[in-house]
């Protein structure tokens, strides 16, 4: 006889998930490499029965997708909360199943708790073309009081056991998406983030693997949540040997509330399995974004090369010198003109003006038109940064409405970046802002918006006093939406301080990602390959900054930091026009060279590369065709060796031959090499697609801070 009366196998192109259940909420039996069609999940569920040992509770069962304090499980539950009702607490109970709804690629559990007036919906869909699985709950209050929750999981992950290590994205300002590696150990791990945004310090991914799993081979589970709020991370192995990943949105006291007849929902969290290391894993999060989250306006298009004022100009907006950037931009070939923060109001610093969202007088006698007019006469787009959800103190806006921020009135309010946070979950608010906004889009033809957002949510109370992070998170996907339902050829950056609101949530209503704020090269090298684990490449802002960066103080030569930037999706953040002869030459060959290669590195599979040597990284996509593939070397400190590692090559038609050539050779890396008879050096060679993945590439001895750009052709078939 069967453990479960009841069991349901969902399929994947090379996944295969499997549900059991009996009466209570179901479990996942298996989630791995694709099974065999035939096989008996009656036998596969058998053989997952368990042991009762001595000491231990009359039930044994495994974590199911929902643990309950009420059926005996005494690791961390998913749901804690009350019954505001005192003589019906509600606390604890137990959720018998009730129905399930089927759809071609996914399903729903219902379970009901008639004790306590609660029903629970869990909701999984695997895309059997991406790999991707995507797992909601929603928790519905069918009582006649309110449900106070602290805590609601998303449906939760119980991997095997042969993870032994998991990966973890940690950071801070301008060091965004560090990578930890680190053990699972015994006992909870939690990370929390109460920042109001996704946050640069913790990331909420998370990907369980194996000591001997690297980039190319071994197992790992890859976990997201797609949330731009507070959020918590549970990862704890109990003493059964069982390891369990919660994921959910983090709720301040009394953000929790349900009332009767109403519901909550969680952040949908996107699971993936790969069987052969962690490029494998990324390769199925980026056909899953492509496929299913990133909504381009014009799907072809490609990703514009974009020219922002920030680090050009600051604050110094002046016609003739905006005029003499878009001039520089224009003759390196640059194709949309971002007119950054300093453009409203009284904004000569960061002390002033956020909430008045109109062309400052002095600077813009005519507004912003003249300007606008003066970019597309070039030929390129116009964008304008914004940052809507915040208020300074000295603004119009902060005089006649103060009750407008989000705070504690019996409290001194606590200021970011000299600035506050405006309540957008107050329809007033929200109002307010799509209307002094849009009519600038509407008039000068504006194709972007730099959506910033640059402090931490601290005392985020509304006008009654209740914390309001939740509602502040989806009051600013609605306002986004907003503006893209008004404006259907719009696209909207997400930047938060650089890489502070990265996640699926928001990228369902943006289409890039501001990295990070540090254009550093050697910093960026490092973001930038933390970034790609759960983001393909044409999210990723990547910018050619000054030659001394302002956030670190380091000196690159210009040829380095266009190679950094020459495979996300590129801009330039300095001043053109005072760059050298020789920089600008360096930046218009790079936009050219970019162009070319977008489409590749735009749609095809990603790898990371990785050497036995720390310092030296790069980047690898393979076109869908298989026909043409483009790598980007970066020797970011002094080599470890005097000879570079070899480079394998994966991905390529095996039985193909290749054309390869070094794209980029600087006057460096010539100097680094007395000579080098390698035919990579000297016009480049030809070679199968499997002696590259097998032998590989040998390299020229580079010097710290430089790189190579590498093109790999087909040119016929072995």
């Amino acid at each position: 006889m069967s453990n479960y009366e009841n069991t349901l196998r969902l399929d994947g192109w090379s996944t295969t998930l499997v549900f059991a259940w009996n009466d209570g909420i179901p479990v996942v039996i298996y989630h791995g490499e694709k099974l065999q069609s035939g096989i008996d999940l009656g036998v596969l569920a058998d053989i997952h029965a368990r042991p009762f040992t001595q000491a231990s509770l009359d039930d044994n069962s495994p974590i199911s997708l929902h643990p309950e304090l009420g059926r005996g499980f005494l690791g961390h539950p998913g749901l804690i909360g009350h019954r505001v009702k005192s003589d019906k607490p509600g606390w604890a109970g137990q959720f018998v199943f009730a129905r399930r709804i089927d759809r071609e690629h996914g399903v729903t559990f219902g379970m009901i708790d008639a004790v306590r007036g609660m029903e629970m919906e869990i909701v999984c869909d695997l895309d059997p073309e991406t790999d991707v699985a995507v797992f909601a709950t929603e928790l519905f209050n069918v009582g006649d009081s309110p449900v106070s929750v602290d805590w609601l999981s998303a449906p939760v992950v119980v991997p095997a056991q042969q993870y032994s290590q998991h990966l973890s994205f940690h950071g801070r300002w301008c060091a965004e998406f560090q990578i930890e590696r680190q053990p699972i150990p015994m006992g909870l791990t939690k990370r929390e983030n109460r920042r109001g945004r996704t946050s640069h310090e913790a990331f909420p991914g998370l990907i369980l693997l194996n000591a001997k799993t690297d980039d190319e081979s071994g197992p790992c589970l890859g976990m997201h949540l797609g949330w731009s709020g507070n959020h918590r991370i549970v990862l704890e192995r109990l003493s059964t040997g069982d390891v369990q990943v919660q994921m959910g949105a983090l709720l301040f006291s009394g953000e929790g509330m349900i009332k009767p007849k109403q519901s909550m929902k969680t952040p949908s969290i996107y699971v993936a399995h790969s069987s052969n290391g962690l490029n494998a894993l990324s390769q199925k999060f980026h056909h899953h974004v492509r496929k299913n989250i990133l909504k381009f306006p014009v799907p072809d298009k490609p990703r514009p090369v974009t020219v922002n004022t920030w680090e050009a100009l600051y604050f110094d907006h002046d016609h003739s010198r905006l005029c003499a950037l878009v001039d520089a931009a224009a003759d390196i070939g640059a194709e949309r003109f971002v007119l950054d923060d300093g453009w409203f109001r009284g904004r000569n610093d960061d002390t002033s003006s956020l909430g008045d969202w109109y062309p400052d007088e002095t600077k813009y006698p005519n507004g912003l038109g003249p300007l606008a007019e003066y970019v597309q006469s070039k030929g390129l787009d116009f964008g304008l940064w914004i940052e809507p959800e915040m208020i300074n103190e000295k603004s119009e806006l902060f005089q006649k409405h103060p009750d407008w921020v989000l705070g504690l009135n019996s409290y001194p309010n606590m200021t970011g970046r000299n600035q506050l946070v405006l309540d957008i979950a107050n329809p007033l608010v929200s109002d307010y802002i799509f209307e002094t906004i849009a009519p600038l889009i509407e008039n000068h033809q504006i194709k972007y918006l730099k959506w910033d957002m640059n402090r931490d949510l601290v005392l985020p109370g509304d006008q009654s006093g209740r914390a309001n992070v939740y509602n502040q998170t989806g009051a600013l996907y609605a306002l986004m939406d907003r503006f893209l339902k008004a404006f259907p050829t719009l696209e909207i950056e997400s930047c938060a301080s650089g890489g502070g609101r990265v996640d699926y949530g928001v990228l369902a209503h943006t289409h890039r990602f501001w990295t990070s704020d540090s254009n550093d090269s050697v910093e960026r090298a490092r973001i930038q390959t933390g970034f790609s684990h759960f983001f393909p490449p044409e999210l990723m802002g990547a910018h050619i900054g000054p030659a001394w960066s302002h956030t670190s103080g380091r000196g690159l030569h210009a040829g380095f930091r266009a190679l950094v930037a020459s495979y996300g999706h590129m801009g330039i953040e300095a001043d053109l026009t005072k760059m050298s002869d020789e920089d600008r030459e360096i930046m218009r060959d790079a936009v050219t060279r970019h162009k070319q290669d977008r489409a590749i590195w735009h749609t095809g599979k990603f790898y990371r590369v990785r050497t036995v040597d720390y310092g030296l990284i790069g980047a690898l996509s393979v076109s869908v065709a298989l026909d043409q593939a483009r790598m980007v070397l970066m020797q970011l400190e002094r080599p470890r060796s005097t000879i570079p590692p070899r480079i394998r090559v994966p991905g390529l038609n095996k039985s193909a031959v290749y054309k390869v050539r070094i794209q980029t050779m600087t006057e460096q890396v010539k100097k680094a090499n007395r000579s080098f008879p390698n035919p990579i050096f000297n016009g480049g060679f030809e070679l199968t697609g499997a002696a590259l993945e097998t032998v590989g590439l040998g390299l020229p001895s580079l010097y710290a801070q430089t790189g190579l750009a590498i093109s790999i052709e087909q040119v016929g078939e072995q």
